[in-house]
């Protein structure tokens, strides 16, 4: 009798269970995810979007979030399943594709990346961002010409957007055409003064026409304007260390930017490491040694070059 009662309140406990489950709101688990993704816990939002989804197997939003989260953690593959199970939802919206051609992008996939920005690009030629975006892929699988025309579109389309004037403006530099790449940087400057990218774009610039003064002096700027922007110390550390005019090196001076841009990275980025050694060798101290070890000690740990 004992059994028969313990089994009966077993039922009645998963019947409610299940009621439960089957009546939890798939808009309050959205909700939910997105506390998640505040939080960065991407795991736990992939879990609620996926409950989502089983609530709702049609619910478009849980699968663009669910991309996002599986795209946070570089499970790419599954970012782009959800992706495309979005597009089938709704083979109008934009958005999908815009996020599964920033997967593509990130997996080197640039022709597929470049098919969803031409999507996007047919239903509003104006976007700037967008028209800059394809022309980033383009540049990247070393398409220079059809890069130039996107970049040069972009400004067209806004130029109150100084990101359009940077691209453009690498793009000129890229192609040796120094007073143009000049212009473009110049015409940034003067939409966006306080964006450290044009200066790193043009110190980049300086170096290699060979005037490493001025080069220096937009570094500063960029380390004035935005002390962490990446790669800004290492360059200023760099170039301090190894230009060939000797009026230029300081390795001691050098020193002190490459520790910064070390301590950044956590001494395992190898670029940097390699700068604190060419640094100690520019000022004839033995830590030159020391940072040859530590650059050989992480290398294998890299992710980047």
């Amino acid at each position: 009798m004992k059994r028969l009662a313990l089994f009966v309140l077993l039922t009645v406990s998963l019947t409610f269970s299940s009621h439960a489950v089957i009546k939890r709101d798939p808009l309050e688990i959205l909700r939910q995810s997105q506390e998640a993704f505040e939080r960065r816990d991407f795991p736990k939002a992939v879990d609620l979007l996926t409950q989502a989804i089983e609530a709702n197997p049609s619910l478009t939003p849980a699968y663009l979030l669910r991309g996002m989260a599986n795209a946070a953690q570089m499970k790419l593959d599954e970012a782009v399943i959800d992706y495309n199970k979005a597009i089938d939802l709704a083979p109008e919206d934009e958005r999908p594709r815009l996020l599964r051609a920033g997967v593509f992008q990130a997996k080197r996939e640039f022709d597929k990346a470049i098919a969803d920005l031409d999507f996007v690009v047919k239903k509003d030629p104006s976007n700037a961002d967008v028209i800059a975006s394809r022309g980033i892929c383009y540049a990247q699988k070393g398409d220079d010409e059809r890069a130039l025309k996107d970049f040069d579109a972009a400004v067209k389309a806004n130029p109150k957007n100084a990101h359009g004037w940077q691209l453009r403006g690498s793009a000129y530099a890229e192609k040796g055409e120094k007073d143009k790449a000049l212009a473009d940087f110049k015409e940034a400057l003067t939409v966006d003064p306080n964006n450290p990218a044009t200066y790193l774009y043009r110190a980049h610039l300086y170096l290699v026409e060979g005037d490493p003064e001025l080069a220096l002096n937009d570094l500063e700027e960029v380390m004035r304007r935005a002390p962490d922007f990446p790669g800004a110390a290492n360059d200023y550390a760099w170039t301090l260390a190894t230009n060939p005019k000797e009026s230029v090196r300081n390795g001691r001076k050098a020193i002190e930017f490459a520790k910064k841009a070390c301590h950044e990275t956590d001494y395992k980025h190898a670029p940097t490491v390699d700068t604190l050694a060419a640094s100690y060798a520019e000022a004839h101290l033995p830590g030159a040694i020391f940072a040859s070890m530590r650059s050989e000690e992480h290398t294998s740990e890299l992710q980047s070059p």
